[in-house]
Formats: structure tokens, sequence, C-alpha cells
């Protein structure tokens, strides 16, 4: 809004804001006496009546001083102060937009948090929208935002914090609030760890059920931004067992995809199938909170020189407990398939997937990653085909010794998809970095290329991604056992570096461990 728009809602409110101010005030003061004595409630002239009660409606003066006084008309008055706040209620917003609550106060909003009308769905509530606009626009001050955290971080009786509610009603301020005012080493990060993530493990909705089920972990969290978790996933009533997924999580991750593993088959779950998530967080932002401590503030986008100070310990903060019930799928007879060399177009287009070759970052702790294009396998000669894939990168020394020196797995169904192509899948890559550096030196002492290699267990993955993503796992007949070879291709990375979402609580994993 420019120009006269801009200006007009407050020229209309300053004309009648005047109007209606003379209207008040000739309501309070024009009614003067001017030396003639009246009745001071209706007005009857005293001229000649004896005593100071009045013959028309009985009030009485106090002393003949009152017959003289200014009538005030207060009824007028009120009526006018009424019209005037309402007007200027009006005014305000039409100039804010038409949303009548940007015209509320902000401790009443925060106080009306508990029936923000949406919070029982999936989306943010008017009133909670509000209040994440005022939160960026920084338009609260210090104590309206202790009392909005601590409304947060308590929930209410409808939407305990960590549950589906909440997270309507309350996870989009998080969100807001905690990258812009919430950094690792404030008191307040403890209260956010104290909420606990939500976690979603979705298995097909058909699968055999004496074989072991293919399924992945989603994980949503409100920490502050920098923090890591060791996850541990068992049925619930079974703590003492070893568990199911033992995983490491980052909330700072570049991709958002969930983590893949197997649960037992169904047949030997327990009645409930209920799975518990014991979440042991750390903060590992140390350096970045280092240097905004002596007023050094770094992009979001930009890491830290160096890692000055070590992470710590997962035991370093309390453990936060996350579950989920499970229902358990249908039985399903998983279709035949068959291994597949493939032919000359296959083994082109998969070549083509991995085209882009490994990328290197400057001055990250997993300097390396691959990309791959899967829309390559989208074709319609590959309609039938389930590709799993094992993508290697080798190093070959001057004695033609070959070394696997990085190992990615990848799976996903071949042909058109859903959306044009199939949702891919990939595991927790292993890698020797100080090798990996020896392939962007432009005077190596050896020679690097990749392969990729077929794999029917990987393959089988993929039959889940069709049953998961409403397709019919009986159109798959073939699954691509070929291998091909390809040259590496290196590129230096300038931009945002790639944050793994998953990763192995105790370290990378190097291609030749046991």
């Amino acid at each position: 809004m420019s120009g006269w728009a801009q200006w007009e809602p407050w020229a209309v409110g300053g004309v009648i804001a005047v109007l209606v101010a003379g209207f008040i005030a000739r309501a309070l003061f024009s009614d003067r006496a001017r030396g003639r004595p009246r009745c001071h409630r209706c007005g009857y002239d005293f001229e000649g009546v004896e005593g100071l009660t009045c013959p028309e409606c009985g009030w009485t003066a106090r002393t003949p001083a009152d017959l003289l006084r200014t009538r005030r008309h207060w009824f007028k008055a009120i009526v006018g102060v009424t019209l005037l706040i309402l007007a200027a209620a009006m005014i305000r917003l039409q100039a804010a937009g038409g949303n009548p609550l940007l015209i509320v106060p902000d401790r009443i909003m925060i106080a009306l948090l508990p029936i923000d009308p949406t919070a029982g769905g999936t989306e943010i509530g008017p009133i909670a929208d509000e209040l994440r606009r005022r939160l960026v626009a920084e338009e609260l001050d210090v104590a309206e935002v202790e009392m909005l955290f601590a409304r947060i971080a308590t929930g209410d009786d409808g939407a305990r914090p960590g549950s589906e509610p909440w997270r309507a009603r309350y996870g989009g301020l998080v969100d807001a609030w905690r990258s812009r005012f919430v950094r690792p080493g404030d008191p307040e990060a403890g209260v956010l760890l104290s909420i606990p993530p939500r976690i979603e493990v979705e298995v097909p909705a058909s699968w055999p059920s004496t074989r072991p089920i293919p399924a992945e972990l989603d994980f949503e969290d409100w920490w502050p931004m920098g923090t890591e978790a060791m996850v541990e996933l068992r049925w619930r009533g079974n703590e003492f067992d070893p568990p199911l997924v033992r995983v490491g999580f980052r909330n700072r991750a570049s991709v958002g995809r969930p983590y893949g593993f197997e649960l037992p088959p169904a047949e030997d779950w327990p009645d409930p199938a209920v799975l518990e998530a014991v979440v042991r967080p750390r903060f590992v932002d140390s350096e970045r909170l280092r240097l905004a401590e002596e007023g050094i503030e770094l992009p979001e986008d930009e890491e830290p020189p160096g890692d000055a100070v070590p992470p710590p310990p997962f035991e370093s903060l309390p453990a936060v407990v996350a579950s989920t019930e499970m229902a358990g799928p249908l039985e399903l007879d998983l279709p035949s398939i068959d291994p597949w060399d493939g032919d000359a177009d296959a083994d082109d287009a998969v070549r083509r997937i991995f085209a882009p070759g490994l990328r290197r970052w400057d001055g990250i702790r997993r300097p390396f990653a691959i990309r791959f294009d899967v829309q390559q396998a989208a074709e319609k000669p590959f309609k039938d085909v389930l590709f799993g894939l094992v993508v290697e990168i080798i190093e070959v020394d001057p004695d033609g010794t070959e070394t696997v020196r990085r190992r990615s797995r990848i799976w996903l169904p071949g042909g058109p998809g859903p959306n044009g192509y199939w949702r891919s899948r990939w595991g927790i890559s292993e890698e020797d970095a100080e090798a990996l550096h020896r392939a962007f030196d432009p005077t190596p002492g050896s020679r690097w290329f990749m392969r990729v290699r077929g794999d029917e267990e990987l393959a089988r993955l993929a039959v889940a991604s069709v049953v998961n993503q409403g397709g019919d796992p009986a159109v798959f007949t073939r699954w691509w056992s070929g291998t091909v070879d390809r040259s590496l291709r290196t590129t230096e990375e300038t931009r945002r570096p790639f944050i793994r979402r998953w990763f192995h609580p105790d370290g990378v994993r190097r291609p030749d461990a046991p």
C-alpha cells in the first residue's frame, strides 16, 4: 500500500476524530448558565422561584451557586467517547489490512493461545500465526517473550508438549523463535530440550507377516538449532533389550529425509506394538556459540572455522522419551523378482544417475557427498525394474590394487512414478575421508573411478517404497543385477555445505570396517 491508499484511513480518521471530539466538548462544556439560574437536571428556569428545589422535576440544589453551574450531558459524552474508540479501532484495523488480531495487545494474544481455534488440526491457528509474525518482527518485549515461552513450554490441557495438538498450536511459534532467539547456551534452551520430539515410523500397509518389515523413521524436534541426538528405538517394556535402531540425528540437516531400517516380522510384534524412542541430545554448535558471545555473528549457511570445542558426550543432557503406536501390515504375497543384468540403455541410465560425482567443501567435519539424479531411472523401459544400488568410489594404486574409499546404498523403483518418478531412499554412507582428499589432487599418484552394482536385498527394499507410495508391487518383476563403472567427476563446492540428518553415533564408518 502506497500513496493516498496508505494515508486514506488516517485522513478519514482524523476528520471523524475532530467531529466526535467536538460533539464530546459540546456535551460537556457548551450548556452554560450565562448568569441565569436554572435546574441542573432538567434546565427549568429558576427566575422568580423561591427556594432551591425545582418545581418541574424536584431536583434540589445544595447552594444557590449550583443553579449557575455548567450542565454536563454525561450520557452524550459517553456515547461520543464510545464512538471515538470504535472509530479508532476500525481505522486502525483498516490501516492494518483488515486483520482484527493486529489490534489485540500482545499479552492478551498470549493468554488466548489455549483457545486458538485450529489447534486440533494440522495447520497453525490464526492467533499463533499472528504471534509468530510479531515474534519474527521482534515486536514483543523481553517480558512478553518470556511469557510466550512459558506458555509454549508447558502447553495446556488439550495440547501437551510434543503432541499433535501441541504441534499445531505451538510448533510454528517454536520454529520461528528458536532460530532467532535461542542459542544452545541460553537458559531457555534446556526447556526446549524437555519437549519430547515427535516420531513417526512408517511401514508398508501390506507386507508378508513372516519377513522383516522395511520401515522409515521420521523425526521432528523443537530444540535449539545446532543440536544432535542419539536415538535408540525399542518396543515399550523392553528397555533392557538391545535397541532395534541406534542412530544419530542432526536438526540442521540439508535434507529432511527419514531413516530406513528393518523391523522384525509382524508375527513377532508385541501387543500392543508401541515403539519407544529414548533420545539423548547434545549441543554441537559450540564454536558458533563462542563466536556469537564475542560479537561475531555467522550467517546460518556458513560453517564456523574449525571446531575449537569438541562435542560433549550424548549423556551430557537429560534424555527424553517419545513413542508411537504401530499398526501391523496386512498379509501380502511379494512378487517374484528375477535378476536382470540390464542392457546398454539401463547401464547408461545408471551412469547418468551418478554423473554429478563427488563434491567437497572446505572447513567442515564431513566434507564429502555424492549427488545423484534419480529421474534418469524414471524412463518407461524400466517400469517393471527395481533398483538397489551399491555405489563405491574406488582408488586404484599404481600397482593396480583397487581399494574402496566410499560406499553408499540407494534404492528406488524404476519407471514413471506418482509424481513423474519414484521417491528414492538411501542409507548412511561409509567413507575414508582422509583418502578421499586425494581424489581432488591435481597430481595424484593413483586414479579414481566409481562403480555401481545391483543388490537384491536393496532392490527388495524398493518394493516397500512402491507400497508406501500407493503403487502396485506386482508390476515389478525384475531387479537390476548389473555392474557399471564410470569416471569420477570431482567438484569443489562454494555453496552451502551438505549437512547430513542421520549419522552413526559412534563415528563415521570406514568401507573396510568389519
